[in-house]
């Protein structure tokens, strides 16, 4: 009786395999990155679309663009199926790119549609686009999809590099559904180098209530990643007086928030613990030893820090009223009451909130070259 049973499955199984059309791979039209932009009500749609007939091992083979506009993404979409010929496949898209228009007037419509398609996956890198995506995405192409993995590979190593941030599709529209808190985006542009065509990261954007509400400059990116958390093994550089310099290279950082109420509004405390190691000294003070030297290091690098951090929340907070860091949750976790009361009016109170930074710095003595 169980074989009949097994037998019988067997045979539905084969069944409902025939019922599905397979679609092969040179069927599809495999989209590497989408760029969206909007120009006098009309939505234009720029995929980058990875040539599966490049030469065989070629990591580096063709693509071409294809362009469709549309009243909305939908129909920008279903234009651009019809111009390719073939199924668009957006399992494999790597960045998503919005055009400055989307961003002054929101980007939750792009985020929406994008985050519903059951193909497109959540981890996919969103960046905001100088001026137009579709310029960015036409002008580094030179008939290959490399720059589009480069900037992917340039997006996962952000921490490290400290001079720009990282937002992936879910953790955009996460915070577009808490309105408590805002978000940041990395800002992309052409590569200015013509031998060297790419795709480069000129600073970050902050969003507020889902549009562009001001920009950071790469050198001030860095005050971001401390605030959030996000600093990996970077090195900084410390100038010290008569031009001496030395090169700190961070091995450990980590950031801790916790919040208070005073006068009735928030005071973050933000606590960041900062490991080094020295990499290089240029013009030391030679009449102090290696131990003295590390001292002085650790009272500049928190010094650094502090400024970075508290410059980031001062722009964040009082500049642009906005709490791209997602501090409000740290809120409601660590006060509850005062969250439940206020939390329709915290957005409008950020000019108000007020935090202080206390850095705690180490510069490790052993195990360097430099140590006597």
């Amino acid at each position: 009786m169980k074989k009949w049973r097994i037998l019988l499955l067997a045979f539905l199984l084969a069944l409902f395999t025939g019922c599905v059309r397979s679609v092969q791979l040179n069927e599809r039209a495999i989209v590497q990155a989408i760029g969206l932009d909007k120009e006098n009500g009309q939505y234009i749609l720029t995929l980058q679309i990875f040539d599966p007939e490049g030469e065989e091992g070629d990591e580096t083979a063709g693509g071409k663009i294809l362009r469709a506009q549309g009243k909305t993404i939908s129909q920008a979409m279903r234009k651009a199926n019809l111009q390719q010929g073939q199924e668009i496949f957006l399992g494999h898209t790597k960045l998503l790119i919005l055009g400055q228009e989307i961003a002054q007037e929101g980007v939750e419509t792009a985020i929406d549609y994008f985050g519903a398609d059951p193909q497109f996956r959540p981890t996919v890198d969103v960046l905001l686009a100088e001026t137009k995506a579709e310029d960015i995405l036409k002008e580094p192409l030179d008939s290959t999809i490399l720059p589009v993995l480069s900037a992917k590979m340039m997006l996962e190593g952000y921490r490290d590099s400290a001079q720009l941030v990282r937002t992936q599709l879910q953790g955009l529209a996460g915070a577009l559904k808490n309105p408590a808190v805002g978000s940041y985006l990395p800002v992309a542009a052409p590569s200015a180098e013509e031998e060297n065509p790419g795709i480069q990261v000129v600073g970050a954007a902050v969003l507020r209530n889902g549009k562009k509400a001001g920009d950071f400059l790469p050198p001030e990116t860095r005050g971001i990643l401390w605030a959030a958390g996000q600093v990996g093994k970077i090195q900084m550089t410390l100038e010290e007086e008569g031009g001496g310099a030395v090169t700190l290279e961070v091995v450990d950082a980590s950031t801790r928030v916790s919040v208070q109420i005073r006068d009735d509004v928030p005071f973050y405390e933000v606590f960041i613990r900062v490991q080094s190691n020295v990499s290089e000294e240029l013009a030391y003070a030679q009449e102090l030893s290696f131990s003295q030297r590390c001292e002085r290091y650790e009272r500049e690098q928190e010094r650094l820090v502090e400024r970075e951090t508290l410059h980031a929340l001062e722009r964040l907070f009082h500049e642009l009223s906005c709490d791209a860091l997602g501090y409000a949750n740290i809120l409601a976790q660590q006060q509850p009451a005062y969250w439940k009361e206020h939390q329709k009016s915290y957005t409008g109170s950020l000019e108000q909130v007020d935090f202080c930074v206390t850095v705690e710095s180490s510069v490790n003595r052993g195990g360097s070259a430099l140590a006597e």
